[in-house]
């Protein structure tokens, strides 16, 4: 697994990339909030042995790559995300990929697909945002205005190890280098995650305008779409998967068991068992 470094939208951005070689359109990665481009170590390999090239991103102000300034995150008419997600494209030269996002990175491939759907072969959500509106508590509580403040101050590396625990069904399956990585870029990262956050999510749980803005553009992609989801997800709830269908009609939903919101680090095999073919099956479709 290789890293580098690009410049996309003036940022400097970490990539990670394993080359398989191009039998196939390149799979690009995309984190959740407060993630980084590791959380798919477990995956990228076996992608890439499909003859792919894997490309892992560290959004703007996560993992190593450079904190954006004042952006519009989300915003329908000048949204930040997906504008970075195709500039990097741009810069790693990949024309056209299927695209794959967890958690929030699940949006921002969402709106990276509806934004540019030529670009897009196919997309793979992972327990997506913005699919339901409704948020546990301790996400709107993280909207609260000077929530920031707070975001700034020291955080232990057990504060870390527990929200990466979160994040898992069973706990005992977190890694030594993720537990690691939570400390070093977790934490570093958090006061990106309270701005991120803040520019989707209010006290009341996603904003319905935002949401409603982006879910109208659903038409645009009309492309093959797989959205997995654990069953014991604690951040973003299995039941918002009741709701794809009214996004995207001709989706395929997989749910897996035992399994929570980190799903490809959590239970890869079953990511990958269902990830696989979904991206054959997209490519022979074009091909016929």
């Amino acid at each position: 697994m290789e890293a580098r470094t690009i410049t996309a939208l003036g940022l400097r951005a970490r990539v990670l990339e394993v080359d398989g070689g191009d039998r196939g359109d390149p799979i690009v990665l995309i984190h959740g909030d407060g993630g980084w481009a590791e959380t798919w170590r477990a995956v990228m390999r076996p992608l890439a042995a499909t003859g792919r090239r894997v490309l892992a991103i560290d959004l703007p102000g996560f993992g190593e790559s450079e904190r954006p300034g004042k952006v519009r995150y989300f915003d329908p008419k000048d949204a930040f995300y997906p504008s970075f997600v195709l500039a990097a494209m741009d810069e790693l030269g990949v024309h056209r990929a299927h695209i794959v996002g967890q958690s929030m990175g699940g949006a921002v491939a969402y709106m990276t697909g509806v934004s540019a759907p030529t670009r897009t072969r196919s997309l793979v959500l992972v327990a997506p945002g913005g699919v339901g509106r409704d948020l546990p508590p301790f996400l709107r509580l993280c909207a609260i205005p000077g929530f920031g403040l707070i975001a700034r101050l020291p955080r232990s590396k057990a504060a870390a190890r527990d929200v990466l625990a979160t994040c898992f069904h069973d706990p005992r399956l977190m890694t030594p280098e993720l537990i690691d990585e939570a400390s070093r870029y977790g934490n570093a990262s958090f006061p990106e995650f309270i701005r991120a956050l803040g520019a989707g999510v209010g006290l009341r749980g996603v904003r319905p305008a935002l949401r409603e803005a982006w879910i109208a553009r659903a038409s645009r992609h009309a492309g093959p779409v797989l959205v997995l989801w654990g069953k014991e997800d604690r951040v973003l709830p299995v039941s918002h998967a009741s709701a794809v269908h009214e996004v995207f009609p001709h989706a395929q939903v997989h749910l897996v068991e035992r399994c929570g919101h980190l799903l490809m680090a959590e239970r890869p095999d079953e990511f990958l068992a269902a990830t696989l073919p979904f991206l054959a099956r997209a490519e022979e479709a074009v091909a016929a």
